[in-house]
């Protein structure tokens, strides 16, 4: 589990579908409103989305600071523009 007070994040995305093409754009799409360095929560209820998330971060230049487990069991990730 992430502790929480470690790195305060900018924005926050919770979703239940399965990661896909749209799901990955709308991401893009709140990480551009974000300045230059600023962090993005990202908790999914998809369990298969590890490998996804960060892929699409690495190939987009972002940077996956941090991978786990949210309190509800679900997967949570901050993401740094």
């Amino acid at each position: 589990m992430i502790d929480k007070t470690v790195i305060d994040s900018a924005d926050s995305f919770d979703s239940n579908l399965q990661i896909c093409y749209e799901i990955l754009l709308y991401l893009s799409s709140r990480l551009a409103r974000l300045q230059p360095g600023a962090v993005m929560e990202f908790i999914s209820g998809d369990l298969e989305v590890g490998e996804k998330v960060a892929s699409w971060c690495e190939m987009r230049g972002f940077t996956l600071l941090e991978s786990g487990l949210a309190s509800d069991g679900r997967l949570r990730f901050l993401i740094q523009k």
